[in-house]
């Protein structure tokens, strides 16, 4: 470990570039299962509970477990090389899904899918902090995660784009012409990987920075304990995790149930406007992030992230409104807003633990996000349905309350952790 110039910012910018194409890729061959319900439902003979767990435990146990290891070697190991093998294993996985012949082969292509994928965000945060001093790394690291908002929303497109070339008989003449048109799908956007790898070669390893001269700049006060001082910050982003799940995973049945909306409609108004919120509020956060950074340190980083926090609460209130067009509003306001609290508590804890251990503790974060988030935020909300209000009051109130609650304990503890003497001095 050492402290030596950072690569210039056309360098850093291109490394982003390539992470950003490497995220939605990567994201694309995750989400893009969520399209083909139905035909591999009916292609492999298996039940909505088998297609459950193709969509969630498959994935989501893997990339949660095998995160922590990865995050660990990838501080002591090219971060480069780790990610380059990453995207060669999800997209084996991804082309072995489509070579499934039964749910226990779709179910283990799916693990090897997460186990490859597991390594990217951890990695690449931490590639990007080596890549960029402390002024300008919020900036680039919102810019990495708008990569990630924009996959969620562009898998479905790009899915639906691919799906529909084949169906119209694009592959017709060819060797893959008597394949399901499922099968062509997860063959025809995991093959792509196996090229788009060798551009992650073009990306430097850069050297791993100390933290000794970020201490100054961000409040060395902090950084002594780092991983203790930056627990409450796991919490926070794992909080906003939690409840981006539950809104996420419930907002475009709330439209479809409660407004009788086309169910097409919505996803593709609601999908575009979700990219744009999400992606533009972690971009926003980290450019916050470092102007707040440089203004106040640490403690004017919390501030930003708690006025987000606190902005949130009457979006929540809006999801419950009575008009349509209300809540196709106050559903993306939400994501950019808690955009704002996610990409803002990244950058924070880059700034205290220390430089030899970013990776892992961005798996750490993405652990708990995908454990907490992922695994109870869609259940919290039926939970919240069936037990807080009257039957018929609907899915708004249900979703409100969810998301009202985890925003008040994220201020709650934002407001604690400002409310320390250290922070104030921060």
């Amino acid at each position: 470990m050492t402290t030596t110039p950072y690569p210039t910012p056309r360098q850093g910018w291109t490394v982003v570039a390539i992470l950003i194409a490497t995220a939605i890729l990567s994201y694309t061959d995750r989400q893009v299962l969520s399209l083909l319900v139905d035909p591999i439902r009916s292609g492999l003979r298996i039940s909505d509970t088998q297609v459950s767990l193709l969509l969630g435990t498959a994935f989501a146990l893997v990339y949660g477990v095998a995160g922590l290891p990865l995050g660990y070697l990838a501080d002591r190991v090219s971060r480069r090389n780790l990610i380059f093998a990453g995207v060669v294993v999800w997209s084996i996985g991804t082309i072995a899904c489509g070579l499934s012949r039964d749910f226990a082969e779709i179910f283990f292509s799916r693990i090897i899918v997460g186990l490859g994928e597991a390594v990217l965000s951890p990695a690449a945060i931490s590639i990007i902090s080596d890549y960029f001093p402390p002024a300008r790394r919020g900036t680039a690291v919102g810019f990495f995660l708008s990569g990630i908002a924009i996959g969620s929303g562009a898998s479905i497109f790009i899915g639906g784009g691919v799906l529909q070339l084949v169906e119209s008989g694009a592959l017709a003449g060819t060797a893959l012409a008597h394949q399901a048109a499922w099968r062509l799908v997860l063959l025809v956007i995991g093959a792509p990987g196996l090229v788009w790898c060798f551009s992650i070669l073009l990306i430097a390893e850069p050297v791993r920075q100390s933290g000794a001269a970020q201490a100054g700049a961000i409040g060395g006060a902090w950084r002594q304990g780092g991983w203790a001082r930056a627990a409450p910050v796991f919490l926070v982003v794992a909080l906003a995790s939690f409840v981006d799940n539950a809104t996420g995973a419930w907002a475009p049945t709330l439209l479809i149930r409660g407004f009788h909306m086309d169910p097409a409609q919505v996803g593709l108004q609601l999908g575009l406007l979700l990219t744009l919120g999400f992606g533009g509020g972690v971009m926003a956060g980290g450019a916050l992030a470092d102007r707040a950074a440089a203004q106040g340190g640490l403690a004017a980083k919390l501030r930003v992230s708690l006025a987000a926090a606190l902005a949130v609460l009457p979006a929540c209130l809006a999801i419950t409104a009575p008009s349509a067009a209300v809540v196709m509003v106050a559903v993306p306001v939400y994501f950019a807003l808690s955009g704002v609290v996610t990409a803002v508590g990244f950058s924070a804890i880059l700034d205290l633990v220390p430089g030899r251990s970013r990776a892992l503790a961005m798996s750490v974060s993405f652990f708990l996000n995908v454990a907490f988030g992922a695994g109870l935020g869609p259940t919290a909300v039926a939970a919240a349905g069936a037990m807080v209000f009257p039957a018929g009051a609907g899915l708004g109130p249900a979703i409100a309350f969810t998301a009202g609650c985890g925003y008040l304990l994220v201020s709650l503890t934002l407001g604690a952790m400002l409310l320390r003497p250290r922070a104030r001095t921060a």
